[in-house]
């Protein structure tokens, strides 16, 4: 009763006075936001990361040869660029868009006591992943990774007369060519460069250190890709021109030599 006292004689702006009013268009503009800044920073967050990927994917530059390196040690970042420009000299433009480019992956799997055992899984299953789909043809290797893992390279590699390992052999003497006896990575000079930590001397070390083999084509899966055997092919002719020194840019090579 005390309630309906209160009540009497009042009217209904009284009874409804605190009622929120949205009087202007700066008030509802606040309101705007307040109920719906987390969808819109939720949406330009999204638009944010398909820009970034686009932009990725529109700007990166593809390799026109992917060359592996299986070794036992990290190899230097600067080794890695420096030996990626010194190939691309010897290399054509595959994909044909106006630059010739190479990417060199290191498949580090260290067999020292305290190696990172999930670090040198990820290691190969990324070796496995690119020989699967046929992206590396020509592979560099050290001693130590390679006999960790010499059980798995039955029937994969090639001899260095072209023919194909059978599946049982195991001369993989007769599949590799050491890296002093491919001219054009004898001649190879890594520089040293500022600040880094490896000198010239240190890469050239390393370097001398691998041997090259090449996938074989033959019974592989390889045989049964158009595509893949066109990159099979001019791989090998990459090869050939390394083993023998006989840039395609001449100037290049110079250079980095």
């Amino acid at each position: 009763m005390a309630r309906e006292r209160y009540l009497v004689n009042a009217g209904e702006d009284t009874i409804h006075q605190n009622q929120i009013q949205l009087v202007t268009a700066k008030d509802k503009g606040k309101n705007w936001w307040y109920y719906h800044k987390i969808h819109l920073l939720v949406g330009v967050l999204a638009v944010a990361l398909v820009g970034s990927f686009l932009y990725s994917m529109f700007t990166k530059v593809s390799p026109d040869y992917t060359i592996g390196l299986l070794t036992s040690y990290t190899m230097p970042e600067t080794g890695l660029n420096q030996l990626e420009d010194y190939i691309a000299a010897y290399a054509d433009d595959r994909n044909g868009d106006g630059q010739v480019s190479i990417n060199v992956t290191n498949y580090v799997y260290d067999t020292s006591a305290d190696a990172d055992y999930a670090q040198r899984e990820a290691a190969i299953v990324r070796f496995m992943a690119d020989a699967s789909s046929n992206e590396v043809m020509i592979y560099l290797h050290d001693d130590g990774a390679f006999s960790a893992l010499e059980g798995t390279f039955e029937g994969f590699f090639q001899y260095t007369d072209g023919t194909p390992m059978e599946d049982d052999a195991t001369d993989f003497e007769n599949a590799m060519t050491s890296w002093q006896d491919m001219a054009a990575f004898a001649n190879f000079q890594p520089a040293s460069e500022e600040g880094e930590l490896y000198t010239g001397e240190v890469l050239t070390e390393l370097y001398s250190r691998l041997r090259v083999s090449c996938r074989a084509a033959e019974g592989s899966s390889i045989e049964s890709s158009e595509k893949d055997m066109e990159y099979y092919q001019s791989s090998m002719a990459l090869f050939q021109r390394l083993k023998n020194d006989e840039p395609l840019q001449k100037e290049n090579a110079s250079e980095e030599g």
